[in-house]
Parts: structure tokens; C-alpha cells; sequence
């Protein structure tokens, strides 16, 4: 669903709204200023990838296990939909990743994937930044994460925690064969080329967990930050590093 900021709207209309929360298990969206995505991160980066042609900005009141993304709860949908209505909340700018692969290009809010094949063993992958090759080696697979993926997949690999304010990106190594490998974070101007050094062994390319590509025997793709960014709304006073702490340190539950 959609709504208007600066718009009024009386308590009532607003209370009203949890009683779609139950049956709402994707996204619903009409004609307006702000979606408002019902579920858990998943959902929030589908209305990404919805609206990323639009530049709307997306708020999310987490239905799921973790929520990184969503700072409210289903219990703070009332107050939280008045307080975007009366125009009370915050624009937060999420850096994007921009994959081209075989002339396509995919937009990424969490993280690209090169892995090995499913079943298979181990892949050999090499990388350079700003075309200077940098280090080649049997893994099976890497991850760019901007800084809101920095808390998903490239934390399970051992990455770094990124703050959202910082325009970078990170390239960390899935299970890698060697002791050499750290994660590595990348400047907003930073190219990265990861080829597939493997012989007879296709990579398999994920976009924010989805299947979007393969990557064959000799062939590469290049990653770096997209122009625009995406626009998250939060609540005033949300705050990155209490989010970290609720989340993963202190959970509630």
C-alpha cells in the first residue's frame, strides 16, 4: 500500500489499518508518495525492487524473525502510519549495487552473489579492482554487500558490519580455499570484476537472494555502487547502531 505525507487524516482511518496486517503476506500498492511494505526484510527489499524505477520511498513494519530493515513492529503500525501521514519521519539514503552481466544490468539493495553450482565443488574465482588484478582462488563464492546487506549474508561469511551512512561496499570470499582471504571494503568510485577461473564449472549469480544469471568458464561481471540510492523512511531518532544492538546482541526474544 501507498500513502500520501502532509495528507490528513484522522485517527480513526489510521487505526483501522491493522486489521489488513493479517492477510497482508506481500506488498499492496496503489497510487502514492510512500509504500508501506507489511512483512519481514524480504518484503521490504521486493518493494525495493518494485518501486527502484519510481524512487519512492518504502517503509516497513516488520512481520518476520530479524527486520533489520524495519525499525517498527505490526504493534506500531497506527502510530506509525499517523506520524508519515502528519510528514514526522526520516529519509534515509541506501547505497544500491549495480551488477552488468552479459549486458544486463541488475540493481542489488543487499548483496550480489557469485556461488558454485548447486551441487557442485568448489569454484576458482579470480577479482581485480579498477581493472589491476588483485588475487584468484578456489572458493565457493564471493559476496558484494552494500552497507544494509553487510548485516545478511555477509556477516555469515565473516564480514564486516557497515554503517549505513557510508558509501561503500564490501567484497567478502564464501568458504575460501586459502589463508590469505579478508574482507575487503570498496570506495563509492570502485569497480569490481569477479571472472570465473574454473574449467567446466558454470557460477551460479544471485541479486538480493534471487537467481538472476550463470557465469561461465572465462566470462565476468562487473559490480560497483549505482548512481541513485534507495529511500528508506524511519521513524525520528532511529538510530543504526541501537538497531545493531536489539537485533543481534540484545534480542528480545
Amino acid at each position: 500500500m501507498c500513502v500520501r505525507p502532509h495528507v490528513g487524516a484522522t485517527q480513526s482511518s489510521v487505526a483501522a489499518l491493522p486489521h489488513l496486517a493479517p492477510s497482508v503476506s506481500g506488498l499492496v500498492s496503489f497510487d502514492g508518495v510512500i509504500a508501506v511494505a507489511l512483512g519481514g526484510d524480504g518484503t521490504i527489499l521486493m518493494a525495493f525492487s518494485r518501486f527502484a524505477g519510481m524512487q519512492t520511498p518504502i517503509i516497513g513494519f516488520n512481520f518476520g524473525r530479524v527486520g533489520f530493515l524495519s525499525a517498527m513492529g505490526p504493534d506500531d503500525i497506527p502510530a506509525g502510519l499517523k506520524s508519515v501521514l502528519e510528514g514526522n519521519y526520516e529519509l534515509i539514503g541506501l547505497s544500491l549495487l549495480e551488477l552488468v552481466n552479459q549486458g544486463e544490468n541488475h540493481l542489488a539493495i543487499n548483496d550480489i552473489v557469485v556461488h558454485k553450482p548447486e551441487g557442485g565443488s568448489v569454484i576458482h574465482l579470480a577479482f581485480a579492482i579498477n581493472g589491476v588484478e588483485y588475487d584468484s582462488f578456489r572458493c565457493d563464492g564471493f559476496v558484494a554487500s552494500t552497507p544494509a546487506g553487510s548485516t545478511a549474508y555477509n556477516l555469515s561469511n565473516g564480514g564486516p558490519l557497515v554503517s549505513l551512512a557510508l558509501d561503500v561496499f564490501i567484497l567478502t570470499a564464501i568458504a575460501p580455499h586459502v589463508l590469505r582471504s579478508r574482507a575487503m571494503v570498496l570506495g563509492p568510485t570502485d569497480t569490481l570484476t569477479i571472472r570465473n577461473d574454473s574449467h567446466g564449472s558454470n557460477g551460479t549469480i544471485y541479486v538480493d537472494g534471487r537467481q538472476s544469471g550463470s557465469l561461465a568458464p572465462g566470462d565476468d561481471v562487473l559490480i560497483s555502487l549505482a548512481a541513485r540510492k534507495a529511500q528508506l523512511v524511519q521513524p525520528p531518532g532511529a538510530d543504526f547502531y541501537r538497531t545493531l544492538r536489539d537485533k543481534f546482541i540484545k534480542p528480545s526474544s
